[in-house]
């Protein structure tokens, strides 16, 4: 004989269909929890079991003194294998779209020239995409080339062209490998805004540096990416005994 189902399995099933057919989007605010309760009719403690399923699931996160609110869609991300944001979620049957928020000449601040091995005040080609997964925010990717590679790309439709192809197609250049660091931080107002997310939440920054075959600086990529929206995966191997 099959036992009952638990209520708050149910209630969290009953979310769970709503999320999935898009009643509920990412980012939407559910009612409180006291509202929530009245509306399946049960007790606090039931309705809290059904939430802490969900979040477990990554359906939902709760923000301290904000409420609860639907999970963005996230990624796996294997750090161990070069490889691009949008081409990776691509892979996983998610509906990506670039929007460019921004392209042109710039001077290039101490960061970047130290990164591409410029010297001061070097002109470099600024370029801000906006990265969305089923028309959610999933990162928000700038990207710095010296002034040479980068002007005859400012043409191009960078929305639908990576920009790996786009340096290939007209300048003949490959990257061949890059150097990435991945460090926590929180979200400044500016990359919150493009994100949708509020200002000072914690995030991944990327940083990667691209080179081409012969080990020059091509591109130099900072990306960020709220952290509910992002998990760092690694395959280990161990050698000898096992470790614990």
């Amino acid at each position: 004989m099959i036992g009952r189902v638990p209520r708050y399995y149910r209630i969290a099933e009953a979310l769970r269909a709503r999320i999935e057919e898009d009643d509920l989007r990412p980012g939407a605010r559910l009612p409180d929890q006291r509202t929530l309760a009245r509306q399946f009719g049960v007790t606090l403690m039931t309705l809290r079991q059904a939430l802490e399923l969900l979040e477990r699931e990554n359906r939902i996160s709760r923000r301290h003194g904000l409420g609860t609110f639907v999970a963005a869609p996230s990624v796996d991300y294997e750090i161990t294998k070069w490889q691009r944001f949008a081409a990776d979620l691509s892979a996983h049957g998610e509906r990506v779209e670039t929007q460019v928020l921004d392209a042109r000449l710039a001077l290039a601040d101490r960061r970047v020239t130290g990164a591409l091995g410029l010297g001061p005040r070097a002109r470099v080609v600024s370029l801000e995409r906006l990265r969305l997964v089923d028309g959610h925010p999933m990162s928000l990717q700038r990207s710095f080339l010296p002034a040479a590679l980068g002007e005859p790309l400012l043409a191009a439709d960078l929305a639908t062209t990576p920009l790996g192809q786009a340096l290939e197609f007209k300048q003949g250049i490959v990257i061949t490998r890059a150097r990435e660091t991945v460090s926590a931080v929180r979200l400044g107002r500016r990359e919150a805004r493009a994100l949708g997310c509020a200002a000072g939440i914690p995030a991944f920054e990327s940083e990667r540096v691209s080179l081409d075959a012969a080990g020059h600086p091509v591109v130099f990529d900072r990306a960020f990416i709220p952290g509910d929206r992002f998990r760092i995966t690694r395959e280990l191997h161990y050698d000898g005994a096992t470790t614990s």
